[in-house]
């Protein structure tokens, strides 16, 4: 019965070379599917009931019959299977991503990691499209650019769950086998589904998807030891062994959207820096803009409080109206982050639970899915961030403690030498504002450098206790000066000049900082790596020539991107950390003290204002193309923001029960039931805005809407596909039925 069944199932053959016959045949996608292994199973299960008399004569002309439908193939060998796809009949398109490796990469670890990534997909590898820059006298590493067809694009998009939009209008799942769905315009092309960032994303992905088989425990001539499963490209990066892996910027693209961004009379193109730069990008700069829009209101009020009264009796209307401004803006904020997920197709996404390319470990089976994953104690962890991070944590928030009272020691000593009125009474203050933009700086490095030891296993962990680090740090940085001279000094006019000093000075910092570092990188950054970076390009030769044996083809000389690589290459990286923590400690000055300061809001919205178009020019000329990353929201900052909003209740409640006028009316009153009063209107002010976080959904109606019409249309389709699958099964087994017993009658 071994050998019948050894006979038979070559010539059924409901197999991957099979796949159009079978589909013309009963109406199957062309696709592997579970019900052509069940048609296979039950063939075998027939023939298990067959008898062994004239058995043999009956599967003959069964396999004759069956035979009708196969597509004579050539016999594919061992070392065919084996061999990478030849790549030379696709043109090279665009380069999505540039893979760098180390000047001392072992010539057989690049020769096995490229046969990885454009291997075949049976046998672990990717498929993609492989050209190695050609070297030149300046060479210090090997570059790859790496490719992919658009259909290849097409069908991993498909593996990821992307999100399109289709001709009904709706979001929902990319299916490379309902793809005219997706043409939901007549002048669409099969390279206008994906934008520019879907196909970096797409590529990184892919790359990152290269794992280590069974047999596979490290990278041929190094010592990088590889757990199955593990990320080859991941393992390689945390060794050093790739250097780099970025992307280089599309000319034509990048210049049709600075024209329109860096114009300040028109309105930013979220949608189209999404296209390109990617969700997390876009989410930066519609919450930049819509932020700079809800500062006006408290800028006209601001000038209202200042035309009505320089004294304080203004100060009780405007604590309780930064109190809800601040909320329903968070709220309102939500919203639109919503409704810009939704038609970027993120809504619906989740943190996947891998660990983070940085994270290491004991090699150990993981309980849920049984494979060798690293497995870090969680005690280990806490030990670091309570006994490393938090005394690290309490010693600078200890020497900002003593920058700011020397600072106010300073000033009285500068006051009894040259008076209360002398100009020189400002510089302790813009000696502490340019303090704190230098120790901001720092402080990112700490966060950075105490997260890593902590050694977090996925990226959104990491990601939130980064952030958590830096709110700590910057909070007690920028804002304890002014709380020492609102609620110790209690001295509202210093507390006025000082933060107007502190936010003026502060920020026309950061921006010189922002722009000028980038500028000068970018035109002196590469004379200085031709004078003093030494070339390789002696020691490169030989493995370059090592390459064209193993079939990779080198880019042209003169092909654009060469140059425009070597260019690029010396960039500054760009990421939203930076511009989210300005953000927040301008946020924090606006809404803490700003009810005694009535211009802050002003100023924060003439810097955003012009902020805006320089971020714009500078990530369009000035910064390598950073990587494109998914996202639904803004993350751990919408915390981060939410918090200081919670703080600014106590702060103004604090500053209202400080209020002269407030006194005045409280004269009456004991101090017990004075601070009881100030007390409950602080609940009362909590309480109002739980209720603003009630009253307003986080998601618009519409949304909502649109999420369960897609659902419910999923839905749909799958009924319809399971009840055509079962029908296929049913019609195909009792069909072979059938015919094996008129076979055998």
């Amino acid at each position: 019965m071994d050998d019948i069944k050894e006979n038979l199932i070559p010539n059924l053959h409901f197999a991957e070379n099979d796949e159009e016959e079978l589909a013309e045949e009963i109406g199957l996608p062309a696709r592997p599917t579970i019900p052509s292994l069940l048609q296979r199973n039950s063939q075998i299960n027939l023939l298990e009931k067959m008898d062994h008399s004239g058995e043999q004569n009956k599967l003959n002309e069964l396999r004759n019959r069956k035979g009708t439908v196969r597509i004579n193939q050539p016999k594919v060998t061992r070392q065919d299977k084996a061999r990478p796809p030849d790549d030379e009949q696709e043109p090279f398109g665009e380069s999505l991503m540039l893979l760098e490796f180390s000047e001392n990469a072992p010539v057989e670890a690049i020769q096995w990691i490229m046969d990885k990534i454009r291997g075949r997909r049976v046998d672990g590898g990717m498929e993609l499209m492989v050209r190695k820059e050609p070297l030149s006298k300046d060479s210090k590493t090997i570059i790859f650019h790496l490719s992919a067809t658009h259909m290849k694009l097409l069908e991993i998009a498909d593996d990821m769950g992307f999100m399109k939009r289709t001709k009904s209008g709706i979001i929902r799942n990319f299916n490379v086998a309902c793809l005219d769905e997706f043409f939901y315009d007549e002048s669409m092309a099969l390279e206008d589904i994906l934008t520019p960032a879907d196909r970096q994303i797409i590529v990184k992905h892919a790359l990152e998807t290269i794992k280590a088989a069974d047999d596979e425990h490290r990278i041929p001539g190094t010592k990088i030891i590889l757990y199955h499963g593990q990320s080859i490209i991941q393992a390689a990066q945390s060794a050093e062994l790739i250097t780099n892996l970025y992307s280089l910027h599309d000319k034509r693209t990048l210049k049709e959207l600075r024209h329109r961004w860096i114009k300040p009379t028109r309105v930013q193109p979220i949608d189209e820096i999404r296209d390109y730069f990617g969700e997390s990008v876009g989410m930066y700069f519609s919450f930049l803009g819509f932020y700079t829009y809800a500062l006006v209101v408290p800028t006209v009020f601001g000038f209202l409080q200042l035309g009505l009264s320089e004294e304080t009796e203004t100060v009780p209307f405007f604590c309780v109206f930064y109190v809800v401004w601040m909320k329903v803006f968070l709220e309102l904020w939500k919203r639109k982050s919503s409704s810009h997920a939704y038609r970027w197709g993120t809504i619906t996404m989740t943190n996947l639970d891998e660990p983070r390319p940085g994270y290491y470990g004991k090699l150990a089976r993981d309980p849920i899915t049984g494979k060798w994953t690293p497995q870090y104690p969680k005690w280990k962890t806490y030990v670091q961030m309570y006994c490393v991070t938090a005394p690290i944590i309490m010693l600078c928030m200890g020497i900002a403690a003593f920058v700011t009272i020397f600072q106010f020691y300073v000033e009285a000593y500068l006051a009894e030498l040259f008076g209360p009125d002398a100009y020189i009474l400002y510089l302790p203050s813009v000696v502490n504002a340019i303090y704190i933009a230098v120790s901001t700086l720092a402080y990112d490095r700490l966060a950075t450098y105490l997260t890593d030891k902590e050694n977090h296993r996925t990226q959104s962990q990491y990601e939130r206790h980064r952030v958590n680090k830096l709110i700590v740090l910057e909070f007690v940085n920028n804002f304890l000066c002014l709380f020492y001279i609102a609620f110790i000094l209690q001295d509202m006019k210093m507390l006025k000049t000082q933060l107007m000093m502190q936010l003026i000075v502060l920020q026309f910092l950061q921006n010189v900082f922002e722009n000028l570092y980038p500028y000068l990188k970018k035109k002196v950054g590469l004379k200085i790596v031709r004078l003093f970076v030494k070339s390789n390009y002696e020691k490169l030769k030989l493995a370059h020539e090592s390459y064209d044996e193993m079939g990779l083809r080198s880019l042209d000389e003169d092909d654009p991107r060469v140059v425009q690589n070597r260019k690029e290459t010396i960039l500054e990286e760009y990421n939203t950390y930076d511009d989210y923590l300005e953000l927040y400690i301008q946020f924090g000055y606006v809404v803490l003290f700003s009810s005694v300061a009535p211009l802050t809001a002003f100023w924060a919205i003439l810097n955003n204002v012009i902020e805006i178009r320089l971020d714009a020019y500078k990530l369009c000329s000035f910064f390598k193309r950073p990587f494109a990353r998914r996202t639904k929201n803004i993350g751990a900052w919408q915390l981060a923001f939410e918090t200081l909003a919670v703080i600014s209740i106590l702060t103004n409640c604090g500053i209202l029960y400080l209020s002269p006028h407030m006194r005045e009316l409280g004269a009456g009153l004991t101090r017990e039931a004075y601070t009881l009063t100030f007390l409950i209107i602080e609940h009362v002010l909590l309480g109002l805005t739980w209720f603003i976080y009630k009253a307003i959904p986080d998601t618009p109606h519409w949304v909502r809407v649109a999420l369960a019409k897609a659902e419910h249309e999923s839905r749909q389709a799958l009924k319809r596909e399971n009840a055509q699958r079962s029908r296929n099964v049913l019609f195909r087994r009792f069909r072979s039925v059938y015919d094996t017993h008129s076979m055998l009658s």
